[in-house]
C-alpha cells in the first residue's frame, strides 16, 4: 500500500468526505490515493483558498476540515488560513507534502524546499507529525484526529514525503 492509499483510507475511517487542495508533483502519490477512494478532492486555485475552505467547512459542519498543500511555498501560502483557524479554534488538518526523504535537511535546493518546514507548520498548529514510511501514515492520521477532537480545537499538521 502506498502512502497516498493509506492516507485516503484513514481519512475515510476518520469520517472525512472532502479534501481541499492544490495538486503538485510532491503530492502525486496522495492525489492518486484520493482519486481511488470515496473522498472528494476539491481542487482550489490557491493554497490559501484551500486552508480557508477547510476552516470554513470545519466551522459550518463542526467536523474537522482538511486541506492538502505542496511543501515550501504551498505551505507558506496556506499559513493565513491556518493561522485564522488557530486563532478562531477551528479543527483543521493540514496535510503538507514534503521533499524526498533522502534530501531532508541537506539544503540541496530541491523544488519547494524550505529549511525546517515542520517548525514553520508548528507555529500555527497545536500538533505536528511526519511520516517516514507508508506504514506510519494511518497512525499519524489517527493521532492527528485525536488531537483535533481533544482539548481546544485548533489546526494540526502532518507532513508526508513523496517517496512514502
Amino acid at each position: 500500500m502506498t502512502g497516498g492509499e493509506a492516507l485516503a483510507r484513514q481519512l475515510v475511517r476518520e469520517g472525512v468526505s472532502q479534501v481541499f487542495g492544490v495538486p503538485g508533483v510532491q503530492l502525486d502519490f496522495a492525489v492518486d490515493g484520493l482519486a481511488r477512494s470515496e473522498l472528494t478532492f476539491v481542487n482550489t486555485r490557491h493554497e490559501q483558498a484551500a486552508s480557508y475552505m477547510a476552516d470554513g467547512a470545519a466551522r459550518t459542519t463542526g467536523d474537522p476540515g482538511v486541506c492538502m498543500v505542496v511543501p515550501g511555498p504551498g505551505l507558506l501560502n496556506a499559513m493565513a488560513g491556518l493561522s485564522t483557524a488557530y486563532a478562531c479554534s477551528s479543527p483543521v488538518l493540514c496535510v503538507a507534502g514534503q521533499i524526498p526523504s533522502n534530501t531532508l535537511g541537506r539544503s540541496l535546493g530541491m523544488l519547494h524546499e524550505v529549511r525546517d518546514q515542520s517548525a514553520i507548520l508548528g507555529t500555527v498548529t497545536k500538533w505536528t507529525g511526519s511520516a517516514r514510511r507508508a506504514e506510519d501514515v494511518p497512525r499519524l492520521v489517527n493521532d492527528a484526529f485525536k488531537q483535533l477532537r481533544s482539548g481546544r480545537p485548533q489546526p494540526v499538521g502532518i507532513e508526508i514525503p513523496p517517496d512514502v
